[in-house]
């Protein structure tokens, strides 16, 4: 609710009554809920537009109960349009009075086999700006990638500032991996090391909001970004949804979805078979023949995803989530080196139960919820777990003030075995020990709006880091952001943050004593960070919305990652000191009509100075600064869409100015932003991808065929040259044909 202060109040009115003045014009709120028309299951992660005139005024996602509130909308008439996976889209009209009565629609969605949304498709890319957040959210019923596209792949193609690394990794703003997933609500945690395992197919996700500024003291751990994943969400009767594709390099892939809700209860099972000769990138090109050469690197990746949603109330939703993945891979080699026979397999696996509970609503408020080794054949069995508890508390007292608590703690355990032997069968460094650590997180924050117009987050968490050697670390992290919302068109913010990022568990000293005179590397300990940020978004009437901001990152010290070269095993190792500086800005155009697209810039330098300590190196004291392994100077990202009556065609082209070439700084290496250091950067590359697609329906079954072509114009190029790690070269075109069968 609006506060009035009386004075200005009453000297209107008595201007409005001598005829010198018009009243001014009042904004107000429009809300309502979002469900299942059959069941009255809440939508969470719902779109929800407000229309005027043709032109999108703003947007907003439905909450965990399938809620929303748009804040700040002129007096007048509005459509209110509701779009969601699996459901048929619906439009209300409004009307936003002179009061600040809010403005109501509620929506009962009529559910739809999942592929029959795409019959009935309009145009959409699949990533869009929340302008009153500068969040960007991605919908899976938009997207068009390749199967073979992973989700950090996808991350990669969504999040302004991301670059591409070898294995599918992504990096954002030139960190390695600094990221964290939230499914449904409660944080997945990272694996002890780096793994080339996907957790999860992209076919279970509903939506991502990726997060990667302004973080609430609620976020702790890896915050480069806060992958916010929500889950498909079983609706209707029973669906059924399976495809199966094959394309270059040997691959192929199978898939199937099923989903039920009978009532309280809802269903959602998702099992996928992904195949292929080529599942990292390669390592050698043929000057000669200008060819990639592609050996000794086949793959194959098998996922399971299980969802029981329980709604025993409109003001209780439980979720139980259940995911396995494996991926057994060859590691491709330099045959210069020798012959390096190294097969890996990683297994991953969470199991996360939330419970969110919505108290009664009071009158003013919405009330509460809850080169090493490369001559040494190598065998490793690294095997953990981590269990953990999410718990938050949400009271919101008044309109204009919240208040949320809570804690988020974690236990590791599991065994690291490591052994090598030379190839005459001599032995070679080795390490057996356990694992074992532990990581608390407790923080309090209020968010304080005197009105619609202005909004105040403060916070503060304090973070417990324990693992061997390194023993317990910790640190107090006070956070604050300002928004100012003059109109549902503009969004300023300013924000400060203190970080702390803790490192993996695992204890490979011993493996680096060999290399080290028999003298074990230092441990590695947790990032600190100042994080300064200051952003303005602003949507257009024509359909169009416009990011920009500006950053930048502190870290004392800093963590990357070093890889024994010729295989996939990681650890993370420290820098003494890390600067990042960006600009970013993100266009998303969304006219009436069958075209859209979007275009992420970003600009920006992560370098590292003060030496390196721990992982598989020997210790490096200089002081001389250099630029990080992921960083890439300049990064983009274009998409563009045309669909219509169940046809798509989609592009989108990856530009990248080069990651580190792994030759050491020269006399004209720079350390600010508009310094390119060119001469130890592998050369830019643009990848562009293409795809399209025919959906129709026979009977009750909808069928999808579709094509995909990876790197269209067959570019050659560098997409990192040795430095932490060994070399990799881009992927070459490849094709794909897939078939959905929908019923």
């Amino acid at each position: 609710m609006h506060s009035k202060v009386l004075y200005p109040t009453l000297m209107v009115a008595w201007l409005v009554a001598t005829g010198f003045t018009t009243p001014p014009p009042v904004d107000g709120d429009v809300g309502g809920s979002v469900a299942d028309s059959a069941t009255g299951t809440p939508l969470p992660g719902g779109e929800v537009r407000v229309v005027r005139g043709g032109s999108t005024i703003a947007i907003a996602t439905t909450d965990a109960f399938g809620r929303y509130v748009i804040h700040n909308v002129p007096t007048g008439s509005y459509s209110i349009e509701v779009r969601y996976l699996g459901y048929r889209s619906e439009t209300r009209n409004v009307a936003v009075g002179a009061t600040d009565a809010l403005a109501r629609a509620d929506f009962r969605l009529v559910s739809l086999p999942i592929n029959l949304s795409a019959v009935e498709v309009t145009s959409a890319v699949p990533l869009a700006v929340d302008t009153r957040t500068g969040d960007q959210i991605f919908k899976q019923n938009d997207y068009h990638g390749s199967p073979t596209n992973t989700t950090s792949q996808i991350l990669q193609q969504s999040i302004v500032g991301a670059a591409r690394a070898p294995t599918g990794e992504v990096h954002i703003r030139g960190q390695h991996a600094e990221y964290t997933y939230y499914v449904d609500g409660v944080p997945v945690p990272s694996g002890i090391s780096g793994s080339l395992n996907e957790l999860f197919d992209p076919q279970v996700v509903n939506q991502i909001d990726f997060q990667t500024g302004g973080w609430d003291a609620e976020y702790g751990n890896k915050n480069a970004a806060v992958v916010n994943v929500t889950t498909r969400i079983p609706s209707g009767g029973f669906h059924l949804d399976a495809s199966s594709y094959g394309g270059s390099f040997g691959t192929n892939g199978q898939g199937l979805n099923a989903s039920t809700n009978a009532g309280k209860w809802g269903f959602f099972f998702s099992g996928a078979r992904q195949a292929t000769d080529m599942r990292r990138e390669p390592l050698v090109f043929d000057s000669v023949r200008n060819k990639v050469e592609n050996f000794h690197n086949d793959g194959t990746d098998l996922f399971g995803f299980a969802k029981v949603q329980y709604v025993p109330s409109d003001r209780d939703v439980l979720n139980l989530d259940l995911d396995r993945s494996r991926t057994r891979f060859a590691v491709p080699f330099d045959s210069a080196n020798g012959i390096i026979d190294d097969h890996q397999q990683d297994v991953n696996g969470f199991v996360n139960l939330g419970w969110r509970h919505r108290f009664a609503e009071s009158t003013s408020g919405n009330g509460a919820s809850s080169e090493l080794l490369n001559h040494y054949i190598i065998s490793e069995d690294r095997n953990f777990r981590t269990v953990g508890v999410k718990l938050d508390y949400t009271l919101q007292p008044h309109h204009g003030l919240e208040f949320k608590t809570g804690v988020l703690a974690s236990y590791t355990s599991g065994h690291e075995d490591f052994s090598s032997v030379t190839n005459s069968g001599g032995p070679g460094p080795a390490s057996n020990s356990g694992l074992k650590g532990s990581d608390v997180g407790l923080y309090a924050q209020t968010a304080l709006a005197p009105s619609d117009h202005w909004d105040l987050r403060m916070g503060v968490r304090f973070d417990n880091h324990d693992a061997p050697f390194a023993g317990s670390r910790n640190q107090v992290s006070p956070r604050a952001k300002l928004s100012f919302f003059p109109d549902p068109a503009n969004t300023f913010w300013v924000y400060y943050g203190r970080l702390f990022l803790p490192t993996n568990v695992e204890d490979l000293r011993a493996i680096t004593s060999t290399a080290q005179g028999g003298v074990a590397a230092e441990p590695t300990i947790p990032e600190r960070d100042n994080f300064y940020e200051v952003g303005y978004v602003h949507r257009f009437p024509v359909g169009v919305v416009t990011k920009l901001s500006a950053y930048h990152k502190r870290s004392s010290p800093g963590i990357d990652d070093a890889t024994i070269p010729g295989t996939a095993i990681l650890t993370s190792v420290n820098i003494g000191q890390v600067r990042i500086t960006g600009v970013e800005a993100v266009v998303e155009v969304r006219p009436t009509g069958p075209v859209s697209g979007y275009v992420n810039l970003a600009l920006n330098h992560a370098y590292g100075f003060k030496g390196i300590s721990g992982g598989f190196f020997p210790a490096d004291t200089t002081s001389a600064p250099f630029d990080l392994d992921h960083d890439q100077r300049l990064s983009g990202v274009a998409s563009i869409v045309y669909s219509a009556r169940g046809f798509y065609l989609s592009a989108t082209g990856t530009y990248g100015s080069g990651l580190t070439n792994g030759n050491g700084p020269d006399s004209t290496y720079g350390t600010g932003l508009f310094d390119f250091n060119k001469s130890i950067k592998v050369d830019p590359s643009f990848i562009l991808g293409a795809s399209a697609g025919y959906a129709f329906a026979v009977g009750g079954a909808v069928f999808r065929p579709q094509i995909y072509v990876e790197n269209v114009l067959d570019h050659k190029y560098a997409l990192k040259g040795p430095f932490f790690s060994g070399a990799a070269l881009g992927r070459p075109r490849s094709v794909q044909v897939r078939v959905n069968i929908g019923a």
